[in-house]
């Protein structure tokens, strides 16, 4: 059986045991059991964003197609764009961005992202799985709760994202446009006005 290569979030309400799973995710690719791509602990803020503890033995998180895939990933999901779907708390987008039109095929962003809520640690990784039996068992042992999605959908989304950002930011900055250039019409009219009244011109 061809392993398939997937984006794992296994979420702990106690933070030691997502390290203690990182090491189980490691002896899983020592033991050719799984290929580990990449893998990092996470906590989530009260706030709704993602921070990567720095005693975490993070693994790849740079350096790779799969570790960039990672650090992609932890940043959109705990970033600004993660907040505008719904994955964090507040909106730091302002007015600036449709949540409509954000992302269009959200599912597996939006599945991983509220598997990871304000106050929780979880280790997200990205690995070749031969059998979704072997992390499941070995997440189970710690009471682990997994969500997985493929790369391929991972990635797609990743991408529609990125679209619909610079999309939004495109209109965010015609809309600034339009505004200033309304707001200057108005200017240059009430100053005009003013002159009239000050020269007694009709």
């Amino acid at each position: 059986m061809a392993a398939i290569e997937n984006v794992v979030v296994v979420r702990f309400t106690e933070p030691s045991k997502a390290y203690q799973a990182l090491s189980a995710l490691k002896d899983c690719d020592a033991e050719g059991r799984i290929a580990l791509r990449s893998a990092a602990v996470v906590e989530r803020t009260s706030e709704g964003y993602l921070r990567t503890p720095e005693a975490a033995d993070n693994i790849g998180l740079v350096g790779t197609a799969s570790g960039s895939l990672l650090g992609m990933l932890i940043g959109v999901l705990g970033g600004p764009v993660g907040v505008l779907v719904g994955w964090g708390a507040g909106a730091v987008m302002g007015g600036a961005f449709d949540i409509g039109r954000a992302v269009k095929s959200d599912e597996a962003l939006t599945e991983l992202g509220r598997a990871i809520p304000p106050g929780s640690t979880a280790v997200i990784a990205t690995a070749a799985e031969p059998a979704v039996e072997v992390i499941d068992g070995e997440m189970r042992k710690l009471e682990g709760e997994v969500t997985r999605r493929s790369v391929g959908d991972v990635m797609d989304e990743l991408e529609a994202a990125e679209d619909a950002a610079e999309a939004a930011a495109r209109e965010a900055r015609r809309e600034l446009r339009e505004k200033r250039k309304t707001e200057l019409s108005a200017s240059v009219d009430a100053r005009v006005g003013t002159l009239k009244e000050k020269l007694h011109i009709s």
